[in-house]
């Protein structure tokens, strides 16, 4: 790696186990009990974090935990979500103690409860309109220079 590379690494690392441990203990909680359930679980690290696969179709991002689902899209698709998910881990870096009650639990809520599901099933609203998952692309691509998801809609959005 990179001076520069391990630098940010280090900054990163830094900054997740000290600022940010609340979310770090959470995800470390997470990613022992999937290991223990599973020790031939995929695990891989990307850029400062931890990526764990684990069985759910959506992914998580916990600190510098990603819990990464089961993407049966293409690659490039696949690798995009890494990207968002990356990008969580960067709000987790800058927001420290804030995180969970600005971006991680109304990320959960926007993601499972049944209102919000019925809600981006009308067409109208993409998972990604939603203001933490909107920033969390938004960091993954200027940390990563490579592609978030973005947005679809099968109706286009009209103001009144």
């Amino acid at each position: 790696m990179r001076r520069k590379a391990l630098t940010s690494v280090f900054l990163y690392t830094v900054l997740q186990l000290t600022w940010g441990i609340i979310q770090n203990i959470i995800g470390a909680v997470i990613f022992i009990v999937l290991l223990i359930t599973n020790p031939r679980r995929k695990v891989s690290y990307y850029h400062g974090a931890i990526v764990t696969q684990w069985e759910p179709e959506s992914s998580m991002g916990m600190g510098m935990f990603i819990f990464y689902g089961h993407y049966r899209e293409q690659q490039s698709i696949a690798d995009a979500y890494l990207v968002h998910e990356f990008g969580h881990t960067i709000q987790s870096a800058i927001l420290g103690p804030l995180y969970l009650p600005i971006i991680g639990i109304p990320s959960i809520i926007w993601a499972s409860l049944p209102v919000f599901q019925k809600l981006r099933s009308s067409g109208y609203y993409s998972y990604f309109d939603f203001y933490p998952e909107k920033w969390a692309n938004r960091e993954g691509e200027k940390v990563l220079q490579q592609p978030a998801p973005k947005p679809y809609r099968k109706r286009p959005y009209h103001h009144n």
